[in-house]
């Protein structure tokens, strides 16, 4: 009975490290695709992933419908997509996101002070960020209290991810 018992958990061990191996192969051939500019297959490839909670996929598919990379360019998913890799601190969504936010604060009045929230973050995480006037441009579009409910919600991220590792770029 212990002989069969151990048989299962190895069979059980075996299956795990095999679905998770061909997951993951299946994971950097969307990657490939993508950095190769096989837009479509990349989509459909990390789609899969996005909607798990991977949040480099999230950022795909996010940059994806920002830019209409394979499908029809859609300022809501992608805000939705790139909002779901930031907030896991995924630095390449952060300039994406603030703005396609900013590109919609007349629609949203709060959306600009979220806009700046991610630019001045992407700057502090991402040094290619660093270099970008996006942070300075839409602060100038801030009143005082949108700019101080923004240095809040900035301080506020910085603290809860403190401890945290950026999400793989």
């Amino acid at each position: 009975m212990r002989k069969l018992f151990n048989h299962i958990v190895l069979l059980c061990f075996f299956m795990i490290t095999y679905n998770f191996s061909y997951a993951q192969v299946d994971f950097d051939k969307g990657l490939q695709a993508f950095d190769a500019k096989n837009y479509k297959q990349a989509f459909s490839t990390l789609k899969p992933y996005a909607e798990k909670g991977n949040c480099l996929a999230q950022y795909v598919i996010g940059f994806s419908y920002q830019y209409g990379l394979s499908v029809t360019t859609n300022d809501s998913l992608a805000r939705h997509w790139l909002l779901l890799a930031a907030e896991q601190k995924q630095t390449n969504a952060m300039g994406p996101l603030a703005a396609n936010l900013m590109s919609a604060s007349d629609e949203q009045p709060d959306y600009i002070i979220k806009a700046y929230m991610w630019a001045v973050l992407a700057a502090e995480y991402l040094p290619s960020q660093r270099m970008a006037s996006t942070r300075y441009v839409i602060k100038g579009y801030l009143k005082p209290e949108q700019l101080d409910a923004a240095n809040r919600l900035i301080d506020e991220y910085k603290l809860k991810w403190k401890d945290k590792q950026n999400c793989p770029q």
